[in-house]
């Protein structure tokens, strides 16, 4: 019923509903709770409140609520900023199945933000989140396997998770597979398809590929 009032817009209702069950201790309600105090909905907004409520579900191992928590930590939003606490909220959340938590993880793993940098471990949480759809994900893992970084070097797996991220309109990734055509990593060299995926990403926003498309048209080699 709390799900069906928010989805019917019917915030306050809502939240009084989610609050309930809340206080009889459902990690999934407390999760809610601690979202619609952050946010302000159907309430006036509260993080101090909400932190609470979110540590609360935590406890129980609620993915959402480890999530939040580690934006929240990673932020530094209302509270003081802690990457590693950060990290391990991420580590939780990855572990009870958030795709977004992994990628966090995997991101704060190869970059060493709140914890010793692990390019294996960041692959592996990259590509665990690609395998289930995650895209920044898929076009991440195809970087690694592009530049050999935590795992082996392997154009074609590269081209394989490029091609996922492409297909479903991510602008880094299309550039990406752009380049590999035009290079010939792991398959003939090809400069239609190169061009072909170069346009289409800067289509979609990507600056370098815009870059790349004036300058030929500037040049002359191509015409839209």
């Amino acid at each position: 019923m709390a799900t069906q009032l928010y989805r019917n817009g019917d915030k306050i209702s809502a939240f009084n509903a989610f609050l309930e069950l809340a206080l009889d201790g459902d990690a999934d309600a407390q999760a809610m709770v601690g979202f619609m105090l952050e946010n302000g909905e159907g309430c006036e907004p509260n993080l101090e409140e909400a932190i609470e409520w979110y540590r609360k579900a935590a406890d129980q191992r609620q993915h959402v609520a480890l999530f939040n928590l580690g934006q929240i930590y990673r932020a530094g939003k209302g509270c003081e900023k802690n990457e590693a606490a950060a990290f391990e909220m991420f580590v939780e959340a990855s572990r009870a199945g958030n795709l977004h938590a992994m990628f966090e993880a995997a991101q704060m793993a190869e970059a060493g933000a709140g914890t010793p940098r692990n390019l294996r471990r960041a692959a592996n949480w990259y590509e665990t989140a690609a395998r289930y759809g995650h895209v920044e994900a898929q076009n991440c893992i195809g970087a690694m396997y592009q530049e050999g970084e935590g795992v082996p070097q392997d154009y074609e797996k590269a081209r394989e998770w490029y091609e996922k991220a492409a297909e479903q309109g991510h602008p880094r990734a299309m550039y990406n597979l752009g380049m590999l055509y035009d290079k010939g990593w792991g398959v003939e060299p090809n400069g239609e398809k190169a061009l072909e995926w170069c346009r289409k990403a800067a289509h979609a926003g990507h600056g370098k590929a815009r870059d790349i498309i004036r300058r030929l048209q500037e040049e002359g080699k191509i015409v839209f």
